[in-house]
């Protein structure tokens, strides 16, 4: 058995659209990549809520460093999202 409870058609995490991106192949190529992001000073304030906070420190502001999704060309609604997962673009 596994656990697949959240795996639901409702975001509970507008931002984390990653854990419904599948490994890519030969028969499918990848339509989306992995990118290092650093989170602007002026991201809205009811979004960060969501993004992981593994960085902090009280005595030392850094700016917040995320992964993100990246679109390699047009999507289709419903289209399934295929990436290489050892791939990161800096």
């Amino acid at each position: 058995m596994s656990d697949s409870t959240w795996l639901t058609s409702e975001f509970h995490n507008p931002l984390a659209v990653g854990q419904y991106v599948n490994n890519c192949s030969n028969d499918r190529p990848a339509n989306v990549c992995y990118q290092e992001f650093d989170v602007p000073a002026v991201f809205p304030i009811e979004l960060k809520q969501y993004l992981p906070n593994i960085a902090y420190s009280f005595d030392k502001e850094s700016p917040l460093r995320c992964v993100v999704l990246v679109a390699l060309r047009d999507i289709k609604q419903g289209e399934e999202l295929f990436s290489n997962y050892y791939t990161i673009v800096s």
